[in-house]
């Protein structure tokens, strides 16, 4: 699905909503340049499409109609690209022959592979493990992979224990050399899922600034990155929802230039003995994590908010903080607690 959109401001709200996946509910209520929109002195685009699973947004201004559309494609088509090299799902990506190799031979892959693989290392270490792209055969495991996600029963610890083998960085080889990866373990898997979407949403950030736009909204699966600001406005809002109550906003962002991103375990989970089990797994533990409900991450680039918000949702509280605090220009919003009281606070 591919199409623009010349929107009203009741329509933006309309559409936005319905397309924004994730955590992420955008309110660009307050910030909507009505008085631009009616002098016709900029033009407003918004293009929504199909990427790797889901529906994504790109909304941009320019002085051109032809400039804009130009711009949008050739960032959707930069988005696009990542999910053909990356998706676990595509049978001729790049991962899905690492994965078919695993145990028996490196496969040759592009640059912008060995990038977010060597991306994914660092936030596999600053997270103490808790970041892990190699998690694969866990989610296998825990039935993430099936399509009515319903497993016969609560994996054993035994079960738990044998996949835990087969995950962790020790399993995973990177030959700058040849320009190649491989997985030691045979059933050894990579899903880029939690962080190659911010790594698409940068590079088509990229795209629209090389294309002299200044003001646009890219938002992916609840990964969003705010370019500028709407015409007489000091940047993009948007409204994180409560986890337990997606009615109810528990707090409000404006971004310019910064990307955000959030995880919780409340919309994607399986059933199993009467209990639902949400689908972010703790890579230390084999189990889903129970640390907080929701973790919200702001930073520089789209791709540490990706990496960041899946990995720091396992940590908890205080060691969140704490790595957070010694990240510059990147900061936290965590809501713990239950259905009786809930308790978000920032870093």
């Amino acid at each position: 699905m591919n199409r623009t959109v010349e929107i009203s401001r009741r329509n933006f709200l309309k559409e936005t909503g319905r397309f924004a996946s994730g955590f992420l509910l955008l309110q660009p209520l307050s910030l909507f340049p009505l008085g631009r929109e009616r002098a016709g002195e900029f033009v407003y685009i918004e293009r929504v499409f199909y990427t790797m699973g889901t529906m994504a947004t790109i909304s941009a201004y320019g002085q051109e109609r032809a400039h804009v559309q130009q711009a949008i494609t050739k960032a959707i088509n930069a988005i696009q690209r990542v999910d053909d090299l990356m998706s676990l799902y595509k049978p001729g990506s790049r991962i899905s022959a690492i994965n078919q190799a695993a145990g028996r031979h490196l496969v040759p892959v592009e640059k912008e592979l060995t990038e977010i693989l060597s991306k994914a290392r660092h936030f596999y270490s600053l997270t103490q493990g808790a970041f892990d792209i190699t998690i694969e055969p866990l989610m296998e495991l825990w039935g993430f992979r099936k399509r009515d996600r319903e497993p016969s029963r609560v994996p054993s610890d035994s079960e738990v224990q044998r996949q835990l083998d087969a995950v962790g960085f020790r399993n995973l080889v990177v030959d700058a050399t040849t320009q190649s990866v491989g997985l030691l373990n045979e059933r050894s898997k990579v899903d880029l899922g939690g962080i190659a979407v911010g790594f698409s949403v940068d590079r088509a950030v990229a795209v629209l600034r090389n294309e002299g736009i200044i003001s646009a909204f890219i938002n992916h699966s609840g990964d969003a990155y705010a370019i500028g600001s709407p015409p007489d406005s000091e940047g993009w809002e948007i409204g994180i929802p409560n986890p337990l109550n997606r009615n109810e906003i528990v707090s409000n962002l404006r971004l310019q230039d910064n990307a955000v991103s959030s995880s919780g375990n409340y919309e994607k989970y399986v059933a199993a003995g009467g209990e639902r089990f949400g689908h972010i797994l703790n890579p230390n533990s084999g189990r889903p994590s129970s640390a907080m409900l929701g973790a919200t991450i702001i930073a520089p680039t789209s791709m540490e908010a990706d990496a960041l918000s899946t990995g720091l949702f396992c940590t908890g509280i205080d060691s969140t903080r704490a790595i957070v605090k010694e990240l510059h220009g990147t900061r936290a919003i965590l809501i713990t607690g239950d259905e009786r009281h809930l308790d978000v606070s920032s870093v």
